[in-house]
């Protein structure tokens, strides 16, 4: 099994790029953290989806003609009822061939954790998930959160469906949220389709329950846990060279 990480800190902002293989295993789990820290958990996957990570703000190749990065876009200062505090915008962007698309554009608090894994990819897409865990702490009753996403972009032209996965919010000043357990996207080549699971257990009773979503081969939505509503087909933003 080989890993490759990269983290790099801007203040108490951390954006980590994970890739943990294995070639002996036919699933995706990942290590229970007693402290809920999501983001500290392992994963394997059945296959290594890059040849190598590069380092932040620049491409980790997946070939020749495809790259992908975690883009620190800087930081945005607040205010909100007399406080003030600061959030990171960050981003996704993908080279493809000699074009360069924004697949995701949002803002964190900077006291969050950021975390891009690579989940799959062969030559019509490239699956990857965003994580989010971040303190909540510029209201009266601060509060961590637990976000959870996953990207099955198209290679071929630039189209992308975005799956949200976890959204959880701590209660009554504890910090535990919704914990994603291990996730996978695997192709079937018989009905022409892209699944992505993944195991997430429950904070209030503790219960591991699994999330499904299922995609045609143009990245519609035919089945998802949450409901095909909540996932559609969006089109990646063209960078102005």
């Amino acid at each position: 099994m080989s890993f490759f990480e990269i983290n790099v800190m801007n203040k108490l902002f951390f954006l980590r790029v994970m890739v943990a293989c294995s070639i002996s295993f036919n699933f995706c789990y990942a290590k229970e953290n007693s402290s809920w820290n999501d983001y500290l958990q392992d994963s394997t996957q059945v296959k290594s989806p890059v040849e190598y990570l590069d380092v932040y703000n620049k491409y980790s190749v997946i070939n020749p003609n495809l790259k992908i990065k975690l883009t620190d876009f800087g930081n945005i200062d607040k205010t909100k009822k007399n406080i003030n505090y600061t959030l990171k915008k960050y981003g996704v962007q993908i080279l493809n061939g000699q074009d360069v698309y924004d697949v995701l554009r949002t803002a964190v608090p900077v006291e969050s954790n950021v975390d891009l894994a690579l989940l799959y990819h062969d030559k019509a897409i490239l699956a990857f998930r965003i994580r989010e865990l971040s303190t909540i702490n510029y209201v009266k009753a601060p509060f961590k959160s637990n976000k959870v996403t996953v990207f099955i972009y198209n290679i071929n032209n630039n189209n992308f469906t975005e799956i949200p996965v976890i959204h959880s919010d701590s209660e009554d000043k504890s910090e535990q949220t919704d914990q994603l357990m291990g996730d996978q996207v695997t192709y079937d080549t018989k009905k022409g389709q892209y699944t992505y699971l993944a195991n997430v257990k429950t904070y209030k009773d503790g219960k591991i329950s699994q999330f499904k979503a299922v995609l045609n081969g143009s990245l519609k939505c035919i089945s998802s846990t949450l409901g095909c509503e909540t996932t559609g087909i969006l089109s990646a933003e063209k960078q102005a060279k």
